[in-house]
């Protein structure tokens, strides 16, 4: 199983809804108006952290898409301030919240905790990449680099101590960033995801990708 983040790129319509925001389609709507979760508030704090703005987060049980696990919805080339989950990762959260020590992948032994690792990663990926569209960054491969240069941060958020966080984003760097390359979503990849690369936003360390 593959992350395949999509943006989705709509006509907002509606009145604003939770936090401001405007819905851009009819079926936002009800989501965004509902109190967020406990989950969806975690996932909006670590967001807020990552952005230095006010996101709104919402999990939804409608399916994205195939294959999509987030999407942050943009109006005229600018994203409107808000991201939705699938259910899968919005429940993949709540297992690590309640576990997190499950899911270190150097702690792995069979190919059962790999497979609940790589998916968990990518979970957890998905609110760091989401988060770098409300930025505005468009473009897959920036917010795709500079998610998972937050990984971490997002792990441990989720309550997960500092050497499992800074596993999972070794982990991805080295395991689930590479697939990007060769898989059916190169668009996710660049060559400037590296230490010292365009696309790092701490070129002063060398501590990759942490």
């Amino acid at each position: 199983m593959r992350l395949a983040l999509v943006l989705l790129v709509l006509v907002a319509v509606g009145a604003p809804a939770a936090g401001g925001v405007t819905p851009a389609r009819p079926s936002d709507a009800a989501l965004l108006k509902r109190a967020a979760t406990p989950n969806e508030l975690l996932a909006q704090s670590v967001a807020a952290r990552l952005t230095g703005k006010k996101p709104v987060v919402r999990c939804t049980t409608v399916p994205l898409g195939s294959g999509e696990l987030g999407v942050t919805p943009f109006l005229n080339d600018h994203p409107v301030g808000y991201f939705l989950l699938s259910s899968e990762v919005c429940a993949r959260l709540a297992a690590f919240r309640a576990k997190w020590i499950d899911y270190d992948p150097f702690a792995c032994e069979d190919n059962a905790c790999f497979q609940r690792a790589f998916e968990m990663v990518q979970a957890i990926q998905t609110i760091a990449h989401e988060s770098y569209h409300v930025l505005g960054f468009k473009v897959e491969a920036t917010a795709e680099c500079y998610g998972m240069q937050s990984l971490w941060y997002a792990a441990s958020r989720l309550g997960a101590s500092v050497q499992v966080s800074q596993d999972l984003a070794r982990w991805y760097w080295g395991k689930v960033y590479p697939l990007r390359r060769t898989g059916s979503h190169p668009e996710y990849w660049s060559a400037e995801c590296r230490d010292g690369g365009k696309l790092d936003l701490r070129p002063g360390s060398h501590a990759w990708p942490s």
